[in-house]
């Protein structure tokens, strides 16, 4: 029965590596159809761009974004678990997912400082600032997704199962993973100081035996 419990506790912290990844690759289709659209607007077929093929780009992007809210809302479901039942340590996953997603964050970023290039157009000052309002939003909310895991394996270490201390340098870099662009290198430093954490101390009785060999 202990088994069997334990067991249903450790595979969704496995399954949030998939989450994660999964993530991941959604965010980069959900911005395939507006890089199309830049692409082609800013290409010699320009004009050439119907109502109608905006409208279908405009709602695949939508789609996407609905397929990834589940998704997203997984990761910190699974990271809400993991502050009460789990044990596995997601900050590598974590890491590399925020590493590979810095490209999108910073077409993202690209995106919204064009739209406000193009917002001085009367015809376009109102849906401009809504589509950016989106743009910046989802942005935030998925790294807070993509942020979870580490925060919820923290807030258990340190609440939960009394494992660690707060410490300044462990408080700041968990905050990190709350902000634009840091959340990267709060993700890193994660990593590197729980690996650190679970290196044992060599102890002076291990020092003498090493020198007398």
């Amino acid at each position: 029965m202990f088994l069997k419990a334990e067991v249903n506790y450790t595979l969704p912290m496995k399954a949030n590596r998939i989450t994660l990844i999964a993530q991941a690759v959604g965010m980069y289709l959900m911005h395939t159809p507006l890089y199309l659209f830049f692409l082609l607007e800013f290409s010699p077929l320009s004009g050439s761009l119907s109502i109608g093929f905006i409208k279908g780009l405009i709602t695949v992007t939508f789609i996407f974004m609905g397929l990834l809210a589940p998704i997203c809302i997984a990761n910190i479901a699974f990271s809400v678990i993991a502050v009460f039942k789990g044990e596995t340590d997601n900050s590598k996953t974590v890491r590399n997912v925020k590493l590979a997603l810095i490209p999108w964050y910073v077409i993202n970023f690209a995106m919204c400082a064009v739209m406000v290039a193009i917002m001085f157009n009367p015809f376009l000052m109102v849906g401009i600032p809504v589509a950016i309002a989106i743009l910046m939003g989802t942005a935030y909310f998925y790294m807070i997704a993509t942020s979870a895991p580490n925060v919820g394996y923290y807030l258990r270490k340190v609440f939960v199962k009394k494992e660690e201390k707060l410490t300044s340098r462990r408080v700041f870099t968990v905050i990190c993973h709350f902000i634009f662009c840091l959340d990267v290198l709060g993700s890193v430093l994660f990593h590197l100081q729980n690996n650190k954490a679970t290196i044992p101390p060599s102890t002076g009785k291990d020092s003498i035996e090493s020198d007398q060999d």
